[in-house]
């Protein structure tokens, strides 16, 4: 009977330190084995990172080399300072084309040195070609912390905003939009005469950084605030209301599941990009905000 065995055995020295190397060379067996497991995981993630980072770089270099065209182009310095109709109408149609081109961006606009739109071209919300946005519909936009800031900025350089939700009005926009600027300021003869901004409509890049089959994918800012969960009720705390921040409260985060984002973004928010391995997603939880 098999009790019978299992006493004799325990009677007999040798039997006992067969098994005991059996059960250890299984136990060595299952850590290498747990320990290739997490290797894999680790070298998907590392590469997840890369490839998402070289996407969003790419993306915002675009956008950096035509804010800073469009600044350059002698269209520019003409309306500015002569407030030439053709150099006007020519400065609408390079500003239309750029937006034609590229349909992640939202607005492209000329705000001269007072804060008021001048050009502005943004998307259809239909679909459609982008449109010329009347006169009487543009707006002052010298309250916007992307006015003084970029006023702030020496000739030649850009701002960056926070990566966040797009306001109209001074208003969060019902339908989410979330949205990132780079701005550069128009210098003529050494005065600050205005600035050219884009915003990208960040939703589509949103939709590539967050797509992947092994991690859910966060972006959190150096406050902890969640700016995409894979919750979409869970997304951006910092702005919406009801919305806890997210904190790793396990064991501490694994540095290659996790990396900055900030030598891309540039704009101090600290932004990084984080990938759970799905099985272990529960390494994160929320925190109520003090």
């Amino acid at each position: 009977m098999p009790h019978l065995w299992i006493y004799s055995s325990l009677k007999n020295p040798l039997l006992l330190i067969i098994l005991s190397m059996l059960s250890a060379n299984g136990l060595v067996i299952t850590k290498v084995n747990a320990s290739e497991s997490e290797n894999t995981i680790s070298t998907k993630a590392s590469s997840e990172i890369e490839i998402k980072r070289e996407y969003l770089q790419h993306i915002i270099s675009q956008q950096e080399r035509l804010v800073t065209s469009l600044v350059n182009t002698p269209f520019m310095a003409s309306y500015v300072s002569k407030n030439e109709a053709l150099a006007r109408e020519s400065l609408n149609e390079l500003f239309l084309t750029a937006a034609t081109i590229n349909k992640h961006y939202m607005q492209v606009r000329f705000i001269d040195g007072h804060g008021q739109e001048k050009i502005r071209i943004e998307q259809s919300t239909k679909g459609l070609a982008p449109i010329v946005v009347k006169k009487e519909a543009l707006q002052n936009k010298s309250a916007r912390e992307y006015f003084s800031e970029t006023k702030k900025t020496p000739a030649g350089g850009l701002w960056y905003s926070s990566f966040d939700l797009n306001r109209e009005l001074g208003e969060i926009e019902q339908l989410i939009n979330p949205t990132y600027r780079i701005s550069s300021p128009v210098y003529v003869d050494g005065k600050f005469s205005g600035m050219v901004i884009i915003n990208l409509d960040m939703t589509s890049v949103i939709g590539y950084l967050t797509e992947s089959t092994d991690f859910l994918v966060y972006l959190v800012d150096a406050d902890n605030e969640v700016l995409i969960h894979p919750d979409p009720k869970k997304s951006w705390s910092k702005y919406l209301t009801g919305r806890g921040k997210y904190q790793q409260i396990a064991e501490k985060e694994p540095i290659n599941y996790s990396q900055s984002l900030e030598d891309i973004f540039k704009n101090g928010e600290g932004i990084r990009i984080i990938l759970k391995p799905i099985e272990t997603t529960p390494s994160l939880a929320p925190i109520k905000k003090q």
